[in-house]
């Protein structure tokens, strides 16, 4: 019952979108994030964003 947070990239050729839904469906108490312009690794294409978002989960915790 953790809460976690899920990250991917809309660009990503490892992890397919399409496992997503599924995993909001296997995890309901996880979020989930798609960086529109990302591949694999939006913490280093998008650092601020990324953190943005851990920094929002650890408040809300």
């Amino acid at each position: 019952s953790m809460p976690f947070l899920r990250l991917y990239g809309y660009l990503d050729g490892l992890v397919p979108r399409k496992v997503v839904p599924m995993l909001d469906k296997l995890w309901p108490h996880s979020e989930s994030y798609i960086f529109a312009k990302a591949a694999h690794a939006p913490f280093i294409s998008h650092p601020a964003e990324f953190c943005h978002l851990l920094v929002a989960l650890k408040q809300r915790v």
